[in-house]
C-alpha cells in the first residue's frame, strides 16, 4: 500500500521540527551570531537573577505542595530561600523589557521549530545586552508570569475575591482544581524538573561570566580553556532560552486545558547534556587557573 503523499512544504516543516534539538554548535552560531550587537544596555544581572530564582523556586514549591501533595521538607526549603535573597538596595527591575519578552512567549503553539523562532525573536530584541543578561532577562520574564499564576493558584481557594476574579481571567482553575491537577500531574512534574535544570544552568553561566571577569582583571590573560568556554557561551544561552520558551509554552497550554501541550522531555534531555558539558568546561577552567 502506497504511503500518504506529503506536500514538500509540510515535509520541510517536519524536517525542521525534528532538527532543532539536534542542531550543531556551528548551526546555532550561524543563527544567533547576527542577533548580537554589543551595546551599552546594562542592569543589575545578579539581583534580577536572585529575584527570578526566588520566584521560580517558591512557585515550584507551591506546585509540589499544593498541586502534587509533596509536603516533605517544605519548611527547610522556605528557610533556605529566605537566606539566599540579598539583592542590592538600589536594584531597579527592567519591567518594560520583561513584559516585552513575556509577550513573545505567550499563547504560542507547541513545537520545537516554533520555540526556535520565539528564541530568535527574543535574542533579536535583546541584541544590545551581554549573553548572560539575555538569559537572565528571559528567565525573569518567565518567572514573573509563572510566579503570578501560582500565587493566584495559592490564593484562589481562599475568600480573596480579587485573587478569585483575576485567577478566573488567567484560567487558574483549569489547573488548580483537583480534576486539572490529576489530568496534568505528569506535565507539572516534568515542568518543575526542567525549571530546576534551567536554574542550575543559569548559575553556571553566571559563574563562567564572573570567572572570566576576575581573571581578565587579575592576569590580563585569558587561559585557553576559559576562552573556549566563553566562545561557546552564546550557544549555551541559546539552549537555556529555548528551554525557558518551552516552559512558557507548556504553562500556556496547561492553563488553556489543551490536550496538545509542549513536550518537555526532549528539551530537558538536551539541556541536561548542555549543562553537563558546561560543568566540565568550568571544572577544567578552574583547574587551569589553580
Amino acid at each position: 500500500m502506497a504511503g500518504k503523499w506529503v506536500p514538500s512544504s509540510e515535509q520541510e516543516t517536519v524536517k525542521d521540527e525534528l532538527s532543532v534539538l539536534t542542531m550543531s554548535d556551528h548551526d546555532i552560531m550561524s543563527h544567533i551570531h547576527a542577533t548580537h550587537i554589543p551595546g551599552d544596555e546594562k542592569f543589575d544581572v545578579d539581583s534580577l537573577f536572585l529575584f527570578a530564582e526566588n520566584i521560580l523556586k517558591r512557585a515550584s514549591l507551591i506546585i509540589d505542595n499544593v498541586a502534587l501533595d509533596l509536603l516533605h521538607g517544605t519548611e527547610a526549603h522556605l528557610e533556605s530561600l529566605d537566606d539566599m535573597m540579598s539583592p542590592k538596595a538600589s536594584f531597579n527591575p527592567p519591567l518594560c523589557t520583561l513584559k516585552r519578552i513575556s509577550g513573545e512567549m505567550q499563547c504560542k503553539t507547541p513545537g520545537e521549530e516554533i520555540a526556535h523562532k520565539i528564541t530568535m525573536s527574543i535574542l533579536n530584541k535583546l541584541s544590545g545586552y551581554s549573553w548572560d543578561a539575555k538569559a537572565v532577562l528571559t528567565l525573569a520574564a518567565f518567572a514573573l508570569d509563572f510566579g503570578d499564576f501560582w500565587l493566584l493558584a495559592q490564593l484562589h481557594p481562599t475568600d480573596h475575591q480579587l485573587a478569585k476574579s483575576v485567577g478566573i481571567l488567567k484560567q487558574v482553575p483549569a489547573i488548580s482544581r483537583r480534576q486539572g491537577l490529576q489530568k496534568h500531574r505528569k506535565a507539572l512534574i516534568e515542568l518543575n524538573m526542567l525549571i530546576q535544570v534551567i536554574l542550575e544552568m543559569m548559575e553556571y553561566i553566571l559563574e563562567l561570566e564572573k570567572l572570566s571577569t576576575v581573571l581578565a582583571y587579575k592576569t590580563k590573560i585569558v587561559p585557553a580553556p576559559l576562552s573556549i568556554a566563553m566562545e561557546h557561551l552564546p550557544v549555551d544561552v541559546y539552549w537555556v532560552i529555548l528551554a525557558i520558551v518551552a516552559c512558557a509554552t507548556q504553562m500556556c497550554g496547561l492553563t488553556r486545558d489543551e490536550d496538545q501541550v509542549q513536550e518537555i522531555a526532549p528539551f530537558a534531555h538536551k539541556l541536561n547534556i548542555v549543562l553537563y558539558l558546561l560543568k566540565m568546561q568550568i571544572k577544567i577552567c578552574k583547574q587551569e587557573v589553580g
